[in-house]
């Protein structure tokens, strides 16, 4: 199994520019389009709390994916124990 060498991708998030190292077979169109997911994400808020320090926005921004994460992962895991349940009810017939 052969190693994947880290490579350098630039990106620009809310007007500052970041090298991120890639050390895994994530593809450079996947990090570009992540980092301008986040750099709109970042704008929406900065304009919605009227506030453009960049450290409020980022930690707003943060809070926000932190919540849509969680509840997506809620929804997940009770569509999971859902589809456990009809799974176990189709195996004892």
């Amino acid at each position: 199994m052969s190693k994947l060498k880290p490579r350098t991708i630039e990106v620009e998030i809310y007007d500052q520019k970041y090298s991120i190292v890639v050390k895994g077979p994530l593809e450079e169109d996947k990090v570009r389009e992540l980092a301008g997911e986040i750099d709109k994400r970042m704008r929406e808020i900065s304009e919605a709390a009227n506030t453009a320090d960049s450290l409020k926005v980022a930690i707003l921004t943060a809070l926000h994916i932190a919540d849509e994460y969680r509840e997506l992962r809620h929804k997940c895991d009770e569509k999971t124990a859902e589809w456990s349940r009809a799974l176990e009810e189709v195996l004892k017939k």
